[in-house]
């Protein structure tokens, strides 16, 4: 097993809780990478599902009401500034309006699948007023149904997953790294 993994197995919660924190807060890292290995080590009986869930969910949740709170206090300054270290800020924000005007609550679960609106979204909800409580239950849905989503595969597929690192791990061992 790699160094990452056994790392992932004993600190298993707070691993995911970081990761996908780091990831939610809008730091580039994705998190998908732990929570299918966190899927795999679960599928294997080496780390407790329910655990790293739950954790991977209060990270995504709090990283999300930080947002939330900073778009309720800060305003549309706080998308614009997201927006302006964007790879398009000109059609950022523009874009993100119009997903949350189109789907309203269904774009907060959905903006959690899509890299970049899952940072947009929370402070956007702050700004426009809507209450906690329902950015909280909406938010919390799709925070399971992501992590949730990735961790299940991991299950799904952990026999590849395994065989994919043992692979990765002869071929490191190989060239003398």
């Amino acid at each position: 097993m790699t160094e990452a993994l056994e790392f992932l197995v004993r600190h298993g919660a707070a691993v995911l809780f970081a990761a996908v924190f780091i990831e939610q807060i809008g730091v580039p890292l994705p998190a998908a990478p732990w929570l299918l290995a966190a899927g795999a080590l679960a599928g294997a009986g080496k780390l407790n599902w329910f655990t790293g869930l739950s954790a991977a969910v209060f990270g995504s949740v709090l990283a999300d009401l930080i947002w939330f709170y900073l778009g309720r206090y800060g305003g549309h300054r706080m998308l614009r500034l997201l927006c302006r270290i964007s790879l398009e800020p000109d059609s950022c924000v523009r874009r993100t309006q119009g997903l949350f005007v189109r789907y309203g609550m269904r774009g907060i679960v959905v903006a959690k699948f899509i890299p970049g609106l899952s940072t947009l979204v929370p402070p956007l909800a702050g700004s426009s007023g809507l209450s906690a409580p329902r950015f909280l239950f909406f938010d919390g849905l799709g925070s399971v149904l992501y992590t949730g989503c990735f961790v299940v595969l991991g299950v799904v597929f952990s026999h590849q997953l395994e065989q994919i690192i043992e692979a990765g791990t002869s071929i490191s061992s190989d060239t003398g790294s």
